[in-house]
């Protein structure tokens, strides 16, 4: 057995030690080359009065039933409200997407990584609940954020916005301040969960880092939704028209987006990645991106680069515990 407490070096010299047929071959020349990407579907909601359709849609993509419609979306349309008058909120067709996608999926549960202001963590525990009892007093969100204060506003506390676009839910909603992906961990067993949303730093390779870390929480065959996929060139877009971009424009969401060589749906600045069947599948890419030169400075990079081969390591292990391989 791997021990949870060894060093990524450690962890990284029994993968080193292990013989070659007790890995995938693919792992061995995953420094080679990406894996052909694949061109995603394309599902865009942009406005309201696109919704309906994008929830049929999803629901033909993710092989699911259509979901029935309720005459009355009060927290939908509360939240699409609150989005127009509110800078901090995720973009209108990001904020329908992510409703129709958890709708149409209906998970009993969503990890997030990257709380902010809360806003999606709302949107996602709006769409879960639809599908539970009224009365039901189940956890419909887990959100984990490495800062304790909102980056937007510092005086207040990261989900601070829950309360007020959800109250009713805002019971059932956990928010983890003061961790990362890693914590996942200690709230979801493996392969548990159907959906993970990650919005939390986008400097490469951080965004892949999360997703390896969260995806043996996700079944196989899941699913992970990927926020600012368009970041940098919408922040183009917003120079050309003279307008700054205040956090930058980092593409490492954008960048594991158009690498992904699984099944994928784009709409704009969000998309969703379907994990593959089998999780040594993604070895090979993960090792690949990081072909691609980091955004961060360089002690940040080290220490990024050692909790990426770490991840890898731990994504691993379950294979190599078959294999009989153990420390020493």
């Amino acid at each position: 057995m791997i021990a949870q407490h060894s060093s990524w070096r450690e962890r990284l010299g029994i993968l080193r030690r292990a013989p070659r047929s007790a890995l995938p071959r693919l792992v061995l020349a995953s420094f080679a080359s990406l894996p052909p990407a694949l061109e995603p579907v394309v599902c865009e909601i942009a406005t309201p009065d696109r919704y309906e359709d994008g929830l049929t849609e999803l629901a033909g993509y993710l092989s699911r039933p259509a979901p029935v419609i309720p005459a009355e979306r009060r927290g939908l349309e509360h939240l699409l409200a609150y989005q127009r008058n509110c800078s901090g909120a995720i973009g209108m067709g990001d904020l329908l997407f992510l409703h129709a996608f958890v709708t149409v999926l209906a998970p009993a549960r969503v990890v997030e990584i990257g709380t902010l202001s809360g806003f999606s963590a709302a949107v996602i525990a709006d769409a879960v609940a639809q599908h539970q009892s009224p009365e039901s007093e189940s956890v419909v969100v887990d959100t984990i954020d490495l800062n304790p204060r909102c980056l937007t506003d510092q005086t207040k506390p990261v989900g601070f916005m829950i309360p007020q676009l959800v109250p009713r839910l805002s019971s059932r909603i956990r928010v983890h301040a003061g961790q990362d992906a890693r914590y996942v961990e200690q709230i979801a067993g493996a392969r548990e969960l159907q959906l993970v949303f990650i919005d939390a730093d986008h400097q490469h390779p951080r965004p892949t880092l999360d997703l390896i870390r969260v995806s043996r929480f996700v079944r196989p065959g899941g699913w992970v939704i990927v926020h600012d996929i368009d970041l940098g060139p919408l922040a183009e877009r917003m120079h050309a028209a003279g307008v700054s971009s205040e956090h930058g424009a980092p593409s490492g969401a954008q960048w594991l987006f158009e690498a992904w060589p699984f099944g994928k749906i784009s709409a704009g600045n969000i998309g969703a990645l379907r994990l593959p069947s089998n999780l040594r599948d993604l070895v090979p890419f993960a090792l690949a991106m990081l072909r691609i030169p980091s955004e961060l400075e360089p002690i940040p990079t080290r220490r990024t680069l050692e909790a990426f081969f770490a991840a890898v390591v731990d994504l691993l292990s379950p294979y190599l515990d078959r294999a009989g391989l153990s420390r020493r």
